[in-house]
């Protein structure tokens, strides 16, 4: 049986442009990309709980804000591996080099004008969106705030490179930074946090260090092995080709601001939880950290389909960037019902021996989380694989006004009516996410199977 799986899986995934050898080494190690992510984000918000709820509710005051530096750098990101897989498509080599030097300076610059403001007015920030909270809260989220906007600029250099690096499909070296930067940021948390008890000043410490670490690393993955298809020098750096940077600003100007605009949502659903108050801060934050977890390994398919579709659009095989778009779903489908069968037994374990959750807590997170089981398997593979398969042929505006919409209609303006006027709490919170993923599954599918998204891409010659 397994042979007969393999080779009808080799036949799906082989074409013109990959063979299934390649999608193989590709794939896993973004899967295990993906789960190290979440796995090490996992414990450190075990480890920040340890120092009581006040400190989970601070963190998850202040992460909705980074959150969306993040996003608008992560845009930026998205374009410039859409540019660099597609020019790599063409084998246009000078072409590639080009659009790597034009990440790493426009990620720099978005990078510094969006962190530097946080950097200097945190606890106005945080008043201004979250003026209700405990004054022990927004004391700890303003320390926070501020340290966690200054590893953002560090972090500018990592995402630059880390993305080139992905648009080449050097997926191990990625994996390897991964790894390398959230395991820093674990052992710096254990250290800071739970050995010289820092507590939200040593989480902080603990981000600035593996960022650094991180970006050095990174940089000498991209400049010193001979390997890579290209070898960058300052010349490639410091140009500015308009094709290149239209294939960039195509895909990351529609994402990044569908990115900040989501994760502005996002931090309107948290001023409901601070209205529900503290410990309903806690419990969402423990509930969406064990979520993240049972999706990372799904996620890892949307990355893989930026690459994929992205080189097949490149090397104008269309009709394969189609096929391989409905592949990637069905993998991401795979990849989160294996997750649940895994994850969802360990549960209870997780939030008694890890999350150290007060029974309350724990009993409420894990009603949260059985109830959305279901719904996940259903709606989430499309909901959020496909947006990557369209931006990979630069349909990015058409996914990026539909995640505006279905967020302030129905998680913001639907999540605010059952949570407060309804009183239904946290459950009319996660009850609105699932219903905005089954709205964009309904709208997304039917998008795809139109096919005008495979028209879209900006020819290298433009």
């Amino acid at each position: 049986m397994y042979q007969k799986l393999r080779s009808r899986a080799d036949r799906l995934l082989t074409s013109p442009v990959f063979s299934a050898g390649e999608i193989y080494s590709m794939a896993v190690p973004f899967v295990l990309d993906s789960l190290s992510i979440m796995f090490i984000l996992a414990l450190i918000t075990a480890l920040i709980s340890s120092s009581g709820e006040d400190s989970v509710a601070a963190v998850n005051l202040a992460n909705p804000i980074m959150t969306m530096v993040v996003c608008a750098l992560n845009g930026i990101s998205a374009g410039g591996t859409v540019a660099v897989t597609q020019a790599l498509g063409t084998r246009d080599l000078v072409r590639v080099k080009e659009a790597a030097g034009h990440i790493l300076w426009l990620i720099g610059l978005v990078g510094i004008a969006l962190s530097l403001p946080l950097v200097l007015f945190p606890r106005q920030t945080l008043c201004l969106l979250f003026g209700q909270a405990e004054p022990a809260v927004l004391d700890k989220a303003v320390r926070y705030l501020q340290g966690a906007a200054v590893s953002l600029i560090i972090f500018t250099v990592y995402t630059a490179v880390f993305s080139i690096l992905r648009g080449l499909g050097e997926s191990k070296k990625c994996l390897y930074l991964t790894i390398i930067i959230n395991v820093a940021n674990l052992l710096f948390s254990v250290l800071f946090i739970n050995v010289l008890r820092m507590d939200i000043t040593g989480s902080c410490l603990a981000l600035i260090a593996a960022r650094l670490l991180g970006s050095v690393c990174a940089l000498l993955f991209l400049l010193l092995p001979r390997d890579l298809p290209i070898r960058m020098d300052l010349r490639s750096l410091f140009t500015f080709r308009r094709p290149i940077f239209n294939t960039i600003l195509h895909v990351s100007i529609p994402l990044g601001l569908e990115q900040i605009f989501l994760y502005g949502g996002n931090i309107l659903v948290t001023g409901f939880l601070v209205q529900l108050g503290t410990a309903a801060v806690a419990v969402h934050a423990i509930a969406n950290s064990i979520f993240g977890l049972v999706t990372a390994a799904a996620s890892a398919a949307g990355n893989l389909s930026v690459t994929v579709v992205g080189r097949c659009i490149g090397a104008n095989e269309k009709q394969w960037a189609y096929d391989y778009g409905k592949r990637m779903i069905v993998l991401g489908l795979l990849l989160l019902a294996a997750a649940m069968a895994v994850l969802y037994p360990l549960f209870p374990f997780m939030l008694t021996s890890l999350y150290h959750a007060a029974p309350d807590t724990g009993a409420q997170a894990l009603g949260i989380l059985h109830s959305i089981l279901l719904p996940t398997l259903l709606f989430w593979p499309i909901s959020n694989v496909m947006p990557s398969v369209l931006r990979a042929a630069s349909d990015a505006t058409f996914p990026s006004v539909l995640s505006f919409a279905t967020m302030w209609l129905v998680r913001v303006g639907l999540g605010y009516v059952l949570a407060i006027r309804l009183s239904w709490g946290l459950d009319g919170v996660w009850f609105t996410l699932w219903a905005e993923w089954a709205v964009r599954t309904v709208i997304l599918w039917a998008h795809f199977r139109k096919k005008h998204w495979l028209h879209l891409a900006v020819p290298a010659d433009e």
